[in-house]
């Protein structure tokens, strides 16, 4: 089993930036008098829309309005950029990168954020990192757990699905994978694996650095 590709997601996977957007969301929601409960992380994370979200509309006051704040303020572009260099990488980004260039193993990264998002983050890296497409979430018409932003990513990469391994630390994004026919690894963030996740996560890692060796492996 040869990987040939390897698609990243961006939040909490690349960079620590879904413990960031959780503490938005608890401070507007505190702002309102409400205390976001922790399951709705579980079902937001990864996704680009609200659908995930439906339940909670009933359960949760005023979440449209926290939804709406916390979206202006989680995506505003000056304030990722505004980040020290490297204060936002995970461990073993630069390296895993490195690796995959040398080796000449193609890597994208497929977010459920916009494109510039994406590159806002990359330029917080004191190292250029290279991947060979970034695919953002508003490239697709169906998000994740939908498998068309890693399919996308495979085709522009010219690489099988059944030769891809994801990378992720999200339940919507291990589903993602798996729909797409592909090898997945999770990196544990923020969510901890439920009964789902773990009937289809392939492999995990504790960190990105580790990615290397499960390649090595798999060769």
């Amino acid at each position: 089993m040869k990987m040939k590709a390897v698609l990243f997601d961006c939040d909490g996977l690349m960079f620590d930036t879904e413990r960031v957007a959780q503490d938005m969301w608890r401070e507007i929601g505190r702002s309102y008098g409400v205390e976001i409960p922790d399951d709705l992380f579980v079902a937001i994370t990864g996704v680009k829309d609200t659908r995930a979200l439906t339940p909670y509309f009933e359960t949760v006051p005023h979440l449209q309005d926290i939804l709406d704040a916390s979206r202006k303020k989680r995506f505003d572009l000056e304030f990722w950029a505004s980040f020290y260099p490297d204060g936002l990488n995970k461990k073993g980004l630069v390296a895993l990168n490195q690796y995959l260039n040398e080796n000449h193993i193609p890597c994208c990264v497929c977010s459920s954020s916009k494109k510039e998002y994406v590159e806002t983050l990359l330029h917080t890296v004191s190292v250029p990192l290279h991947f060979d497409s970034i695919v953002g979430g508003d490239m697709v018409e169906h998000g994740k757990p939908d498998p068309d932003i890693f399919l996308l990513g495979a085709s522009i990469l010219g690489v099988e699905a059944e030769n891809c391994l994801v990378l992720e630390d999200s339940k919507m994004g291990i589903l993602a994978a798996k729909r797409a026919g592909m090898h997945s690894c999770f990196i544990q963030d923020t969510i901890k694996p439920d009964d789902e996740m773990k009937e289809n996560i392939e492999f995990e890692k504790e960190d990105l650095s580790q990615v290397i060796d499960l390649l090595e492996e798999l060769q």
